[in-house]
């Protein structure tokens, strides 16, 4: 008789085993499918509880495995936006991208031109002597300030120009305060150019020195003068 109920006691025992195994597998089978329903969300991605790849959360199934994605747990939404308080003084401007920015109407200025700056003239030891074999010679005024002009050249060197310094003085705005020298050297008449602005010209050419010959045309500013010169021996020879 007892040992009859030892054997009872030891079959129970082993069934309770058994049926204890079978649910214990059945729970984790059903378990594991059951927590397939259960995603975990990223913000705007899910993760499959099968195979661990991320979706988007618009995803009807994995994009790795193929199971289907059912959403349980909904994104969480971010935190509402708080407006900052303005800084005192900071006007509240609207936002950038609706600020419109109209270019100012364009105006038609008159062109106002710089007043001409001139170099200073370099300094010139002028001769204040008069050769012994120097022929008589002069300026003759043709053209603009300097019509009317017959300046006889008195020494070897002599100054023309705007300022009141110069030996030969031209009341012409273009016509720099030292603006060419006359020189007699070695028998013959030179033209130098003082580094005027606007340049001198001799019968049309722009020059810095130049041999002057009876009837040159020297072009300066807006005047015109004629170089004249007297010589003796042109004389007898008729020219």
């Amino acid at each position: 008789m007892g040992t009859l109920i030892i054997l009872v006691v030891v079959l129970g025992a082993l069934a309770a085993l058994l049926i204890g195994v079978v649910l214990l597998y059945l729970y984790f089978r059903t378990g594991r499918e059951e927590g397939y329903d259960e995603p975990v969300i990223y913000g705007n991605l899910v993760q499959c509880p099968a195979c661990g790849t991320m979706n988007p959360t618009e995803a009807a199934a994995c994009l790795n495995c193929r199971r289907p994605l059912p959403h349980a747990r909904a994104a969480i939404p971010p935190p509402p936006y708080v407006p900052r308080a303005p800084v005192y003084g900071t006007p509240n401007l609207p936002p950038v991208n609706t600020l419109q920015v109209r270019p100012a109407p364009r105006q038609n200025h008159p062109v106002v031109q710089a007043p001409e700056v001139q170099a200073p003239a370099p300094p010139v030891n002028l001769s204040r002597e008069r050769p012994p074999d120097m022929p008589l010679a002069w300026l003759e005024g043709h053209g603009g300030a300097a019509l009317g002009h017959r300046d006889v050249l008195r020494y070897a060197d002599v100054l023309v120009g705007r300022s009141s310094v110069c030996d030969v003085q031209i009341a012409d705005p273009k016509v720099s305060r030292r603006h060419f020298l006359v020189r007699y050297a070695n028998g013959q008449f030179f033209l130098q150019d003082q580094q005027s602005s606007r340049g001198t010209k001799v019968n049309g050419e722009k020059v810095l020195a130049r041999r002057l010959e009876d009837g040159d045309q020297i072009a300066f500013g807006d005047s015109l003068m004629v170089f004249r010169v007297d010589r003796p021996e042109q004389r007898a020879n008729g020219n």
